[in-house]
């Protein structure tokens, strides 16, 4: 089964976005931000859905310099962590971003420091999270698969865009053995979010890995139409 981000309808209220999604789907990512903010467990609870849950990736830093911040970022993690334990799902967190290169060996730390937080604090709560590679910004953690030493006990989420963009979509598809995709196409060096099949994304080899790993797919797209025909081309690649 494929999963669908509740991106493609991220102006939509929650409540209404789960309903539309029900004709695509029976698993939903919800992007724990803006009209989709979680506001209760029983709202979820009233679908017939499997849950993961992304949080907003600049609004929580876990590779802040700033010991307060990186302190805030990993409590407001893991108050949604309660929320994930009474549906069951994955948490999937951004690894963190730094105002200056300088800072770059101390924000690895501190991303460092912040997932062993976090592996306790799943732990303790009986979930899963996972960190999701970043994009071309140079300010961003976790952009290529040299970067999976710095959390090597987090399972990754992998962004296929991202790690296409960043020119190690095969090397992370091997080194990374994540269990867990962002499904889109893009072209180039471009992160813009396409359907599959209008980009330049070899969605064979992506298929293959996935098989290998017995990942699940999330379709990752801006449209609700983008991804119901994201859906129909990843069928194609025996994808879902």
């Amino acid at each position: 089964m494929l999963w669908i981000s509740t991106r493609c309808l991220k102006d939509s209220p929650l409540e209404v976005t789960l309903e539309n999604l029900g004709s695509l789907t029976r698993g939903v990512e919800i992007v724990d931000a803006g009209a989709h903010r979680i506001p209760s467990v029983s709202l979820l609870e009233s679908f017939p859905y499997r849950y993961s849950i992304r949080l907003p990736h600049l609004d929580i830093n876990l590779a802040s310099i700033l010991e307060p911040v990186r302190q805030a970022s990993v409590a407001a993690t893991v108050e949604r962590f309660t929320f994930a334990a009474e549906v069951q799902a994955d948490v999937i967190v951004s690894p963190g971003y730094l105002t200056a290169q300088s800072d770059f060996a101390l924000a690895r730390r501190q991303l460092s420091r912040s997932s062993k937080d976090l592996i306790q604090a799943a732990d303790e709560y009986g979930v899963r999270f996972l960190l999701r590679n970043t994009g071309r910004w140079a300010n961003y953690l976790l952009r290529t698969p040299e970067d999976l030493g710095m959390v090597s006990q987090v399972p990754l989420a992998l962004d296929i865009g991202h790690a296409h963009a960043n020119g190690c979509l095969p090397q992370f598809l091997h080194d990374g053995a994540s269990r867990y995709l962002y499904l889109y196409d893009c072209k180039g060096i471009s992160e813009d979010h396409l359907e599959v099949g209008q980009g330049s994304i070899n969605f064979s080899t992506i298929a293959a890995a996935m098989y290998a790993h017995g990942a699940q797919g999330v379709v990752d797209v801006p449209t609700y139409r983008s991804a119901y025909n994201s859906i129909r081309a990843l069928r194609e690649f025996g994808i879902g």
